[in-house]
């Protein structure tokens, strides 16, 4: 039986790039930060993907001084906490302190927001009902008290893109010194983006969300932050990563990070289309109300290309998936990091679903490794269970 894989916004599957490149740096097994030369060559190793990661959001980099921009972690869920808990404790603030989140943020970056609210900051969470943030709303709670905004580039559920450079234009208009963090996991290599066209101060990325290995994260920090010193470690030991994440460097997984991204950088925009092109294909044929009665996708006015959310009629999205995988198909019923809280989906009734809804929308995520034979052969399994599923 084939597998169809649909489900590349969890994870995706390794690229042959980044298997070769962590394979072959098996040899470097020396510490980067040893002074003996198997240390060089590691530290070498480590420098090269950083730089390819930096260039990947058009990032120069021309000196040491640059490559600091760059803190490799061990998660995108560590530099979103990196982010914010660094941001908000890099220096003592006197006045009261507003830190200012869409409802639909990710658990990596609502989670710490709480953290800090428990901590004494105000923490505003902006309505995305129907993809889309609450603009206005954002004009008019940005002040001189905010401090830091934090807004993710495409929802990983819904698939929805939000206008981070408006954001961080409202932000910086209230107050220039407050800080714009963008979680661009689930848009990185996705989208065309810069960290010029975000107008970010802080962007956080994945190994895994583009071809490569699980347990790597970066976050980029603008040369002003740096400067102004606006963020602080969380994690403390023997300085790594220019004093900003302790903790000898994963060499294999930086080694395959660099790998993925330069194996896709060229290739972004023939990704996105062919991802776009089955997404239309899937949207045009659900939308066949005889077909498919009962189903409702859920289209945000501005969406990525290789995700699309369906709400199933009165099925729980757990049982559509279990059936599917009996045929070898997988997708998702929404993030996998949350999938095994007991929680519904906060960011579906953000969207404007109903609890029930929510409990029975399914979100199919596409990758460069898919066609449009397998998005057919999912709509033949997808039809068939849901005349069965109809049934019971």
């Amino acid at each position: 039986m084939k597998t169809i894989y649909f489900d590349n916004s969890a994870t995706t599957p390794l690229c042959v790039e980044a298997k070769d490149a962590m394979y072959a740096a098996t040899e470097l097994y020396g510490n980067p930060s040893s002074l003996h030369t198997m240390g060089v060559e590691a530290e070498k190793a480590v420098s090269d993907a950083r730089r390819a990661v930096l260039a990947s959001i058009g990032v120069r980099t021309i000196s040491k001084i640059t490559e600091k921009q760059l803190i490799f972690t061990a998660s995108g869920t560590e530099a979103d906490n990196l982010a914010l808990i660094g941001a908000a404790t890099a220096k003592k603030f006197t006045e009261k302190k507003k830190i200012i989140i869409s409802d639909s943020e990710h658990p990596a970056v609502m989670e710490p927001a709480a953290e800090l609210e428990r901590r004494g900051f105000t923490v505003v969470r902006v309505p995305t009902v129907g993809g889309a943030p609450d603009y206005d709303m954002i004009a008019r709670e940005a002040d001189k008290n905010t401090v830091l905004a934090s807004f993710m580039l495409v929802n990983n559920e819904t698939g929805a893109v939000y206008d981070i450079k408006r954001i961080s234009r409202l932000i910086k208009a209230a107050n220039p010194d407050a800080l714009m963090h963008t979680d661009c996991v689930q848009g990185y290599m996705k989208l065309p983006m810069t960290e010029r066209s975000l107008g970010a101060d802080l962007i956080t990325l994945s190994a895994h969300k583009i071809g490569g290995p699980k347990g790597v994260g970066a976050l980029y920090v603008s040369a002003d932050v740096l400067k102004k010193r606006q963020l602080a470690p969380i994690i403390f030991g023997g300085g790594q990563e220019s004093g900003m994440r302790s903790g000898t460097e994963n060499v294999l997984g930086v080694v395959g990070f660099g790998a993925a991204v330069k194996a896709h950088a060229g290739c972004i925009a023939e990704n996105a289309a062919k991802c776009g092109s089955i997404r239309e294909r899937l949207i045009a044929a659900l939308s066949d109300g005889e077909r498919f009665s009962g189903v409702k996708l859920n289209l945000p006015e501005t969406a990525a290309a290789h995700i699309l959310s369906i709400t199933l009629p009165n099925i729980k999205s757990e049982t559509m998936l279990h059936c599917l995988s009996r045929d070898g198909i997988f997708i998702s019923s929404g993030s996998a990091c949350s999938s095994n809280t007991g929680h519904g989906s906060h960011v579906l009734r953000a969207y404007g679903l109903s609890d029930r809804e929510a409990d029975c929308t399914v979100r199919v995520s596409l990758g460069a490794q898919n066609t449009p034979e397998e998005a057919d052969t999912f709509l033949e399994s997808f039809e068939k269970a849901l005349h069965t599923l109809v049934r019971i």
